[in-house]
């Protein structure tokens, strides 16, 4: 993709990881924490609405009653998203060098198609490094989001770790994508899913103290693995210090009640919501998703 019909701002980011693809991990990263703490201050200082948003939420979910507490917590987090972003460049390298595994029993004995579920915590890109090493050939779905710099950067990553021309498949959000996962699980091989989309203004899931429709990603990933008897693994990253990360794989979720395949279902999109919500209170700063969320914010009706 040409830099062709992006902004200023866009080339100027563009640019700046082409130079960070040639530097050490260590010093993009820093950079890209530099960065995220910069944009955090002015932020708060120019009191931007998102930032309104996480103090609500630092408060809410960490009990955090003391504005300057808050706000050191939201520096943190911009710091963390802005070394995510630095470290797409150099990503290859960290996953070669500092992505460790945990949990790898749990995929050993598994045969046939399979669906991994996973979040946007740590550098959640690290999950096709996770897959690749597993021999898991998958399809991702991914919402083709609007800013066309980041998203070049990002399915340049994707590409790099599962090429589609060895057997993967990146699969943008769209009205066909639940057919396109059906018809590739049918064919034997894995799926992966990120559970916690944002839609609409909306964070989907976890719930978080909020009632969730039966809808979203959770509940696609709910309805394969009932309906066609695929383990379910849930997977995610962890950033570790600097620029180290963990992966974490779960055991399988456990399909409860057949004898009502709804109520199968429902009861493995709660565990995922319980799994999803355990990930993101363990590690509330590194998640995404936490300067769009709003809890107060009504789903659709």
């Amino acid at each position: 993709m040409a830099d062709k019909g992006f902004s200023l701002q866009q080339k100027a980011e563009l640019f700046l990881a082409r130079l960070l693809r040639f530097m050490p991990i260590d010093v993009a990263s820093a950079i890209g924490a530099w960065l995220g703490r910069r944009s955090a201050r002015k932020a708060i200082r120019l009191k931007r609405k998102w930032v309104a948003r996480l103090h609500q939420n630092f408060e809410r979910l960490e009990g955090i009653t003391d504005p300057q507490a808050r706000e050191a917590r939201i520096i943190e987090h911009i710091e963390h998203i802005g070394r995510v972003y630095a470290e797409y460049p150099v990503l290859h390298k960290i996953a070669a060098e500092r992505l460790t595994v945990r949990g790898s029993e749990h995929l050993s004995n598994i045969n046939g198609p399979i669906i991994c579920v996973s979040a946007h915590t740590g550098h959640w890109e690290l999950m096709a490094e996770v897959m690749r090493r597993h021999d898991i050939m998958g399809a991702v779905l991914y919402d083709p989001i609007p800013d066309k710099a980041r998203l070049q950067q990002a399915l340049k990553i994707r590409r790099y770790f599962c090429p589609e021309d060895t057997g993967n498949r990146h699969i943008p959000a769209s009205p066909t994508a639940a057919r396109e996962l059906l018809n590739w699980l049918k064919s034997g091989r894995g799926l992966l899913l990120y559970i916690d989309e944002e839609k609409d203004g909306l964070v989907w899931s976890p719930a978080l103290g909020r009632q969730l429709p039966f809808s979203g990603n959770r509940v696609m990933a709910a309805k394969l693995a009932v309906k066609h008897d695929v383990p379910l693994i849930p997977i995610h990253i962890q950033r570790k210090t600097g620029a180290h990360y963990e992966a974490v794989i779960e055991a399988p979720i456990v399909v409860g009640d057949t004898s009502s395949r709804l109520r199968a279902t429902e009861d493995v999109a709660a565990q995922l919501n319980d799994v999803l919500e355990r990930w993101v209170q363990e590690d509330l700063g590194h998640w995404y998703w936490l300067a769009q969320l709003n809890l107060d914010k009504p789903f659709p009706g």
